[in-house]
């Protein structure tokens, strides 16, 4: 199944779980296998209102680097608000790791480059960010990145997430989804505001 294929199919599967908040697993590597190791060709994941865990392991031994790609898509009018540092994080022997964002199904960026260009945000994690974390500003303000302020809104992203030492560095990062704040649009907002000046006129009156 192809990228634009399953992230459709995540998407729908998410649309269809807004209802109410709840807690979930969005992905385990135990169970569901490994994320996939290729950025043009992330794992497409779904997230429910509220609670999403991603669970999976990284690092680097004598067959290569296991790099995690994946991607959801943010249906309208819900926001990512906060990635969560979760216990059971373990730093590979050089206590720290990565994780970049970037707009769109795919990550482009060349692994083994050296530059951000492209990305909209990253971020190494290490032993100062302690478990509840939530590392999304700084995910924002990661330096030659795009950059970000507050929530992501609706909209399809992919992220790569790898530990920059040798071992195995094993992650758990909880994926907060919550309702966009509602912006009434300028008809209506003008609307709104005739309606509350003609009260008042009526009350002085």
């Amino acid at each position: 199944m192809s990228i634009l294929k399953r992230l459709l199919f995540a998407a729908v599967l998410s649309a269809g779980a807004l209802a109410g908040a709840q807690a979930a697993t969005a992905w385990d590597e135990g169970p569901n296998g490994d994320l996939s190791n290729v950025g043009t060709d992330p794992t497409g994941i779904a997230l429910l209102p509220g609670s999403n865990l991603l669970i999976g392991t990284t690092g680097r031994n004598a067959s290569g680097v296991d790099r995690d790609y994946f991607a959801f898509t943010i249906p309208s009018g819900w926001q990512l608000d906060s990635l969560t540092l979760v216990s059971g994080t373990f730093l590979g022997q050089q206590s720290l790791s990565f994780i970049g964002v970037q707009a769109g199904p795919q990550v482009t960026v060349n692994p083994s480059g050296g530059s951000p260009t492209g990305l909209l945000g990253w971020y190494h994690y290490g032993p100062n960010d302690a478990p509840g974390s939530d590392i999304l500003p700084l995910i924002g303000f990661g330096l030659g990145a795009t950059g970000f302020l507050g929530p992501l809104p609706a909209g399809t992203y992919a992220f790569w997430i790898q530990d920059t030492g040798t071992g195995i560095a094993s992650y758990r990062f909880d994926f907060g989804l919550t309702a966009a704040a509602a912006v009434p649009e300028p008809a209506a907002a003008w609307l709104l505001a005739a309606g509350l000046l003609s009260l008042a006129l009526r009350r002085r009156r």
